[in-house]
């Protein structure tokens, strides 16, 4: 089943100290940080250190779009 933009929103509505939430959003903040930490390492080569900002970029994202969901706001993505 997939839920459209209220429903989710309705989902995530729980507060942050909810246990599913305070679980699933340490998640998204520890990836987060290893992924950035990962990306600033001395020895990695060009192809790596791209990768490893695209992993951090992309779950940025995932926690901006968490947060807006939670808020109430949506997103643009930015296209015309």
């Amino acid at each position: 089943m997939k839920l459209n933009y209220e429903q989710l929103a309705e989902a995530l509505s729980v507060s942050n100290e909810h246990p599913v939430m305070a679980a699933f959003l340490q998640i998204v903040a520890d990836s987060a940080e290893d992924e950035t930490r990962s990306a600033i390492l001395p020895n990695l080569s060009a192809e790596d250190r791209a990768y490893n900002c695209g992993r951090a970029a992309a779950i940025q994202d995932l926690s901006l779009l968490i947060s807006s969901l939670r808020s109430g706001k949506e997103l643009t993505s930015g296209q015309p």
